[in-house]
């Protein structure tokens, strides 16, 4: 049933799972303010390194955020403010990553494994498993108080698998209460081979 996980895995750790972006700009910025941000998941492009994501916050509106798998940061932000969904996914600036509703969503990716997680003092370890077989996907630095004395509490909202199972995006939560109080969705985004 697993046959290619042991593949997998050996291709993974020589292309070196590349842990993206954690959109921590925006959120470390809003942070002291309460902000709340979520992400929603589009879609990935003609080419599958490159995914959009909705973001929206009470202070910055909605926006159609392109990533690039590897990036360090949005590769585009369009604001939709004044326009739909699907007129930014049309426009001149973001068709040309043709971004589709193509992507498998779920813990388990289309070859099997499975998508895990375990908190490793202020980081998320992200995992991938099948059977007794498992490995280090890559980690998610997690927010905590400014003396590090807290840590945020965070969740696996979704994940978002290409249909080959090569990439895959996960939206996070983390919720700290306090003075430096967080209530925000960020993303991951990892390549396999």
């Amino acid at each position: 049933m697993f046959k290619g996980f042991r593949a997998l895995a050996i291709a993974a750790c020589l292309a070196c799972a590349c842990f993206v972006t954690v959109s921590q700009a925006p959120t470390e910025a809003s942070a002291q303010d309460t902000d709340q941000i979520t992400m929603e998941f589009v879609g990935f492009g003609f080419n599958p390194d490159f995914y959009a994501i909705v973001q929206g916050s009470k202070l910055s509106g909605k926006s159609l955020v392109i990533y690039k798998v590897g990036g360090q940061g949005p590769t585009l932000v369009y604001p939709l403010t004044k326009v739909s969904l699907e007129k930014a996914l049309a426009s001149k600036e973001v068709s040309v990553y043709g971004i589709q509703q193509n992507y498998v969503s779920g813990m388990a990716a289309p070859a099997g494994y499975q998508l895990g997680g375990m908190v490793i003092g202020e980081n998320l370890q992200l995992t991938l498993s099948a059977g007794d077989q498992s490995m280090t996907l890559g980690y998610a630095p997690l927010f905590s108080s400014p003396n590090k004395s807290k840590v945020a509490t965070v969740s696996i909202k979704s994940a978002y698998w290409t249909p080959d199972s090569k990439r895959v995006v996960i939206i996070l939560n983390q919720k700290l209460d306090g003075d430096w109080a967080v209530d925000t969705d960020m993303v991951a985004a990892f390549s396999l081979g």
